[in-house]
């Protein structure tokens, strides 16, 4: 993947194009265009994070309507509820469950701890999503929740550049399911096939029939 990367990054240095890519090669701060590798990292992670954890938002988001029926009979009845599902979905069972982050300066208190300087700080975003004094009956999925503002796609500077489309490849996806395979089954909703992995949270596989 690297090399394909590093021929098309001296592709668009030679034939800019209105892309993403030609962007980034262009891209200078303080005179200081981006390395190669730091080109590389940035457009793989892109890649990556674009991919699998929207696969893993349609996954666990399937799982969790056909684990709670009553809301999936409650989306079937009405597709308009689809954008506040997804929110809900984002928050009942993200696919991002770990973010990292350093300690910019010293933080003399939080949660009783003092934290130096570029002290790493792991922030459990799966945990934060249902918290009980944000949250009321957190750990109950509710497509009809009220402004759900859950930490799936981090916050601030770290906001998810890909929030918006991640939300209308979910809404896209689970709709068409519901529309066109309205009798669609999980076959095994009880166990469940998870990838044992720690930061992403997402299935193996979903095996399904209709």
């Amino acid at each position: 993947m690297a090399e394909y990367f590093h021929g098309l990054f001296e592709r668009r240095r030679r034939e800019p194009g209105n892309d993403l890519t030609t962007h980034l090669v262009q891209a200078e701060q303080h005179g200081n265009a981006l390395t190669n590798e730091e080109l590389t990292a940035n457009v793989i992670l892109l890649f990556g994070a674009g991919h699998e954890t929207t696969v893993n938002l349609i996954g666990n988001g399937l799982l969790a309507l056909y684990r709670n029926p009553d809301q999936l009979d409650l989306l079937k009845n009405d597709l308009s509820l689809l954008p506040n599902a997804v929110e809900e979905l984002l928050r009942y069972d993200p696919p991002v469950q770990v973010a990292r982050r350093s300690a910019l300066e010293y933080v003399e208190e939080i949660g009783g701890i003092s934290l130096e300087k570029n002290r790493t700080v792991v922030c459990l975003l799966g945990a934060a999503n249902r918290d009980p004094e944000i949250f009321s009956d957190p750990d109950r999925l509710d497509i009809t929740r009220r402004d759900v503002q859950s930490l799936s796609f981090g916050g601030g500077i770290h906001y998810c550049l890909g929030a918006q489309l991640a939300r209308i490849e979910a809404e896209i996806a689970i709709g068409t399911l519901l529309r066109r395979l309205p009798n669609l089954q999980l076959d095994d909703i009880e166990h469940p096939d998870w990838r044992q992995t720690f930061v992403l949270r997402g299935l193996n596989k979903l095996p399904a029939s209709w």
